[in-house]
């Protein structure tokens, strides 16, 4: 729908659609993601930013909810690439797709509802939680437009006033696993390293046996995590 109303001319950067419910929403991989009454779903149109942080963005725009959600008490994590953890539940998680000359961020919390764990998918790092009341005190309405109003502001400042070395170390404070043994899994083969950070183009730094790699797509599992559930 996002698409469609942008390319009719009907979205402009910064607006969004807000609905109450998906039929057919997809997360990372094109992975199913459910999508319950009661929780918060939206296409959030973005300006594009500057050439050297197109790869940046989907990471900004964790960094971003995870400011905005913080306002409220409610301590986030990023899960590289782009899940929301809270107290090591999966909450949340962003898709960012570029389609000519449109920019869309899909976003969804898990506001009052989670996936049972039967729904899950038998690898994943992470159990559903839900954000809760810190978040359902007031409307989905009035939720989605403070994180738009905070994420906007945080989008230009961060583009306006970091380098993206600058920002690579800033995130460093809601990344989840940092500093522990993970694995990044894609496509069959694996490689395990110590978590140190994100690159200035947004990938994964991890020191390995055989010295620092930067992996750009794959799915973390910290090493406890490796095998199966947490």
């Amino acid at each position: 729908m996002a698409h469609h109303l942008a390319s009719v001319g009907g979205l402009d950067a910064w607006d969004s659609v807000l609905v109450s419910r998906q039929w057919a929403g997809r997360g990372q991989m094109r992975r199913a993601w459910i999508s319950d009454p009661g929780n918060l779903f939206a296409a959030w149109r973005l300006p594009f930013p500057p050439e050297p942080w197109r790869n940046m963005i989907s990471v900004l725009m964790g960094w971003i909810l995870c400011q905005g959600l913080r306002g409220l008490r409610l301590p986030l994590q990023l899960k590289w690439p782009n899940d929301l953890l809270l107290h090591g539940r999966k909450v949340g998680g962003i898709l960012v797709e570029e389609r000519g000359e449109v920019l869309l961020a899909g976003i969804g919390l898990n506001l009052s509802s989670s996936p049972p764990e039967a729904m899950m998918r038998t690898d994943h790092v992470a159990s559903a939680g839900t954000l809760g009341p810190p978040a359902t005190r007031r409307s989905i309405f009035e939720l989605w437009i403070r994180l738009v109003n905070v994420g906007r502001l945080c989008y230009i400042s961060t583009l306006s006033d970091s380098t993206l070395l600058e920002f690579s170390h800033s995130i460093e404070t809601v990344l989840a696993y940092l500093g522990t043994m993970v694995q990044i899994v894609d496509n069959r083969s694996s490689v395990r390293g110590l978590f140190r950070g994100l690159s200035p183009d947004g990938g994964i730094v991890l020191h390995t046996q055989d010295g620092t790699r930067t992996l750009h797509s794959g799915s973390l599992f910290p090493e406890d995590a490796s095998e199966g559930d947490t």
